[in-house]
């Protein structure tokens, strides 16, 4: 989830830019991902239930909501689970429907983070982080789905559908017949879920007490599809009000990640044919993006959930601009990591965020064939080769790479053309390379 923050780009900071690219902001994890050391969550926290826990055994949603009242309406409607990841603007945590017993993510954003280029004025809703507006506003097969949202005076809270499989060798939801993705199937998943909501339930107490917390109305933030009509963003503050308290740290532990980066970390490579299957949703969804006029401007895999079957989804959108049309807008700000930043990113230069998002799924793709970054560095990546493959691939999959990965912007491939290419349509390219 992690973002550069908003500011000028400098080229004269080359030297030092593989340190900025930082992966999980996990406590303690290394920041260069250069060299695809794998990086995962930080063990589960031993915890006690004494007052007197250290602050730096705590996981961050725990150190962050321990004293914090959460919005009643979501309190009503959700039990918190575990955390899922973490980051500059906020933190993701699991979270189960009672009205359902489905898990879901809720990623709280702090309100006081959002950079200035980070809200959109929604016509419904007022101002609000963009990455509510943006979910709010697609729908796609390959984009996590937007669930509900809410407000306190400190978070914004972003209800998600939970998707992927926690890629941890010694996780039993590995198993082809134990697939994560139908959770409301699984005993085993509904077992965990019901013990940690009944072990939350038992630690909270209703209490009657005037809301001082600024929270939006549950009637008209109801939704009852992914696609989510709403009408208005209100407040309420009434006396009669009831809260509930927060669940204590000892149950926001971290979970392992269902990101494409653990995922690839796994399987060490994948096969052709997996990168194909794997790398056609995520182009598919970047172009329904760019119809609606919308950059992600932070493709990475460690902003792609996956499952057991390969189904992939986008997250994180809080880096997301809607583009104007049909003039389109030169950008001279970086948003997004330096990994996967283009030549032009990388230079100082004003740049098109649409040809900058196919560099950064050029990036993507050779990382998921290969299993490793493709330069070691930004000066490579400006003017270098990337590093030549260790393993054999087709010549329209290099085709197509070669082209996604053009230095010049202008003879760079765009996402119809990535979209409509022979190695995904399945169309011989008859000589090609």
């Amino acid at each position: 989830m992690t973002t550069i923050p908003d500011a000028t780009f400098d080229p004269s900071t080359l030297q030092r830019l593989p340190q900025l690219s930082t992966g999980h902001l996990a406590p303690g994890a290394p920041t260069d991902r250069s060299l695809r050391s794998p990086l995962t969550p930080p063990p589960t926290p031993i915890i006690s239930d004494n007052s007197g826990t250290p602050q730096d055994k705590l996981t961050v949603s725990a150190r962050q909501l321990q004293n914090h009242v959460l919005q009643p309406e979501f309190l009503a409607e959700y039990v918190l689970g575990d955390e899922l990841g973490s980051g500059g603007f906020g933190f993701v945590v699991s979270a189960t429907r009672k009205s359902d017993n489905r898990e879901v993510a809720v990623k709280f954003i702090f309100r006081d983070k959002v950079p200035v280029h980070g809200w959109a004025n929604d016509p419904q809703l007022g101002v609000i982080p963009m990455e509510i507006h943006v979910l709010r506003k697609v729908q796609h097969a390959n984009i996590i789905a937007f669930l509900n949202a809410y407000q306190d005076s400190k978070f914004f809270y972003l209800v998600m559908e939970l998707h992927g499989t926690p890629w941890s060798a010694s996780n039993p939801l590995l198993s082809k017949n134990n697939n994560n993705n139908n959770n409301n199937n699984n005993p085993t998943n509904i077992s965990m879920i019901e013990a940690m909501a009944n072990a939350t339930l038992s630690q909270q107490r209703l209490a009657g007490a005037s809301s001082t917390v600024s929270s939006v109305s549950s009637a008209s933030y109801k939704t009852t599809s992914s696609s989510s009509s709403l009408t208005s963003l209100s407040h309420s503050g009434s006396e009669s009000e009831l809260y509930v308290e927060p669940p204590k740290p000892s149950l926001l532990v971290r979970r392992t990640s269902c990101d494409l980066f653990e995922c690839i970390e796994h399987h060490s490579k994948f096969s052709e044919s997996q990168a194909r299957m794997i790398f056609k949703q995520i182009v598919e969804c970047v172009e329904y993006l760019n119809s609606c006029g919308i950059c992600h401007r932070d493709i990475k895999d460690e902003n792609i959930v996956i499952d057991n079957d390969f189904k992939v989804k986008l997250i994180d959108f809080g880096s997301a601009v809607i583009i104007p049309r049909p003039q389109g807008k030169l950008f001279d700000r970086f948003y997004g990591t330096i990994n996967y930043a283009s030549p032009e990113i990388l230079k100082g230069e004003k740049y098109r965020a649409e040809s900058a998002e196919v560099w950064s799924l050029g990036i993507l793709l050779y990382t998921i064939l290969y299993g490793e970054v493709p330069f070691n560095d930004p000066v490579q990546a400006i003017s270098g080769p990337y590093i030549s493959p260790r393993v054999r691939s087709s010549s329209e999959c290099l085709h197509l790479l070669n082209w996604m990965l053009a230095k010049s912007p202008e003879r760079r491939a765009t996402i119809e053309d990535v979209v409509s290419h022979p190695w995904l349509t399945g169309i011989s390219m008859s000589g090609s390379a």
